[in-house]
This record gives C-alpha cells, sequence and structure tokens, in this order.
C-alpha cells in the first residue's frame, strides 16, 4: 500500500507504507497505540472538565432553590407575612392560646409548622400546616407538636391530621414547582394577596 500523499496520524510526517487503524494512517502498530493511549487520556481530561462544570451548573442550581437567600426561602418570607397578617390575623397561640395585643412587637408570635420546616419538604408551603404560634411555644418548647396535634385533631379532625403527617400523600417541592419561574409565580401571587386583603 504505497501512498506518498499520507501522513501518519501521530507524527504528521509523509508515509510511503502504513497500516490503518480506525480510518488513520500511522507508520506503525507501536505509533497508533501510542496515539490512541495519549488521546484517551486527552479524552478523559475533557469528559472530566465538562462533567465538574456540569455539576457545579447542578449545583448552583440547587442553591438558588433552597439556600439562605433562594427561591424556596423568599416563597416561604411571602407566604409566612401573608398567613400572620392577613390569613389568620390577631388569632391567639395555636398551642397555649395566649392572645396577641396591639402593643406587642413583631417578633412575639411566629408562624408554627405542625410538620417541622425542612429546605424541600412539601408541606412547609402548605396553609394546612400553618399556625399562629407565640416565639416561647415555637422557639423554646420546639412547636409544642403534641399540643399542637390535639389542637388539630381537635378542628380538622384526624383523617386530616394522618394524611398530612403521611409523606407519600404530597409532591415533592421538585414536582409542585419544576422551573425557578413557577417560585417566583406563586410567591408574587402571595404579595397580590396581601396587597389586596391589607
Amino acid at each position: 500500500m504505497a501512498n506518498s500523499k499520507r501522513k501518519c496520524a501521530f507524527h504528521g510526517k509523509r508515509i510511503r507504507d502504513y497500516i490503518v487503524v480506525n480510518n488513520m494512517a500511522f507508520c506503525s502498530y507501536e505509533f497508533a497505540a501510542k496515539w490512541g493511549y495519549a488521546n484517551k487520556a486527552k479524552g478523559k481530561k475533557i469528559k472530566t472538565k465538562a462533567f465538574n462544570k456540569e455539576t457545579k451548573r447542578l449545583k448552583e442550581t440547587i442553591k438558588k432553590r433552597t439556600g439562605p437567600k433562594g427561591f424556596y426561602a423568599n416563597l416561604a418570607t411571602e407566604l409566612h407575612y401573608h398567613v400572620k397578617h392577613v390569613l389568620r390575623k390577631g388569632e391567639a397561640c395555636f398551642t397555649c392560646g395566649l392572645k396577641q395585643r396591639f402593643e406587642d412587637s413583631g417578633q412575639k408570635f411566629h408562624i408554627g409548622h405542625f410538620i417541622p420546616q425542612k429546605s424541600v419538604d412539601p408541606r412547609r408551603f402548605m396553609l394546612a400546616n400553618l399556625r399562629i404560634q407565640c416565639y416561647s411555644c415555637n422557639s423554646h418548647n420546639s412547636g409544642m407538636r403534641a399540643e399542637y396535634r390535639k389542637r388539630l385533631i381537635e378542628e380538622e379532625g384526624i383523617e386530616h391530621v394522618e394524611w398530612l403527617e403521611c409523606e407519600v400523600n404530597h409532591k415533592s417541592l421538585k414536582e409542585r414547582y419544576p422551573e425557578v419561574s413557577d417560585i417566583k409565580a406563586e410567591a408574587a401571587r402571595y404579595r397580590k394577596l396581601i396587597k389586596e386583603l391589607s
């Protein structure tokens, strides 16, 4: 197989006699093997770089959703404000019955969660899970979960409470808000409700 126009894929010199490996011409099998090893390592580096870049991008996306200043945190702020100042304004503490007074500071009463608030728990944004609690019950006594459950059963019934407690009954936050724009739209909806009803 003589062809003076062929070049070796390994060192680029013109060759008369050659071997073909993967549709490329080489002087010998030795150079074909060297070329293969060199390009295999190069390919791995490129793949690793691309993988690391994609992993970093995904981590940033997750941080944007769940971080301390992420979109879920913004949605929680709007929702809690809506519950505290519009939906359940002036209600007494759900667990101990302490009444709100006009002169109380904004920090004296909180929004308590029956199911503890976790960053990706879908129930953290459910109105059925949120009630007014005083600072003492919510912060110092960890939400007084047993008392909270008892009062919730009296108010809503045992079936509702068991439904709320079962995690399988609720869509994940990623399913409820597949895009960041969905989370923003939900937060905007609560802002609009606050303006209309207050």
